[in-house]
């Protein structure tokens, strides 16, 4: 009898491991478990694969479920929410995540001070900094380039270039919000303040805004020079 028992033992303990999920097992939609303090298993494609749970709060069990703090991932690394209205941050903070079909994908760059931030649900991206292409979400947008050298702003989804700031102090950040010093500008350059005088990069000539590019106005023989950056002081002689 006690032979049985064991052996009925050693038969239970074997059927409980082949059960217990593991990375690869099969699954259904919905299932999360956490693999240990840092890593979840979470269903996709009925396969459990590994969710990292690298915030601060790692991975709790939640009744049958995986409570895990994915609020730092990585580009393609699992996630647990079934609406995708999951958000998290890049380690450097330099970019916010968005769960698409159970994997965090690029939502925005935030190359701002700012950096990426996520409270709950809600993600906060600095995109005061911005590069041509880079997502953003609020139409009529600007921002400065890393470089200082152009204004960009938000159409259709994506920065794209809105102003090149030619001036000494380029593309720069006045009262909270990104300024273009166009005080030094190329025929052909987009202007928006018809009547705008500026000077050619070369100091040769002035240039003012006609519609919405700056064309040449007229020849400085001795050069043209900028007092202010505010381009209300051009001297053309």
């Amino acid at each position: 009898m006690r032979r049985a028992l064991a052996l009925s033992f050693v038969a239970f303990v074997t059927l409980a491991s082949a059960c217990k999920a593991r990375e690869g097992s099969a699954c259904r939609k919905g299932e999360s478990t956490c693999l240990d303090k840092e890593t979840a298993l979470t269903c996709v494609a009925e396969k459990y694969v590994r969710a990292p749970c690298a915030g601060p709060l790692g991975c709790t069990k939640f009744e049958a479920h995986a409570n895990c703090d994915n609020s730092v991932s990585n580009d393609g690394d699992a996630c647990l929410s079934e609406a995708d209205e999951e958000y998290a941050c890049t380690p450097d903070k330099k970019r916010a995540l968005v769960c698409t079909h159970g994997r965090f994908a690029r939502y925005m760059e935030c190359r701002g001070k700012g950096g990426c931030s996520v409270d709950g649900r809600t993600v906060a991206c600095d995109t005061a900094v911005a590069s041509v292409g880079d997502p953003c979400k609020a139409q009529g947008a600007t921002a400065c380039t890393e470089d200082g050298k152009q204004m960009v702003t938000c159409q259709n989804g994506a920065f794209a270039v809105y102003r090149q700031c030619r001036g000494q102090y380029g593309c720069y950040t006045k009262d909270d919000a990104p300024t273009c010093d166009l005080t030094r500008s190329l025929e052909g350059d987009p202007c928006g303040v018809n009547g705008l005088v500026v000077c050619s990069v070369d100091g040769q000539s002035e240039l003012v805004c006609q519609g919405s590019t700056f064309m040449r106005s007229r020849a400085c023989k001795k050069g043209c020079t900028v007092t202010t950056r505010a381009a209300k002081n051009i001297q053309c002689e």
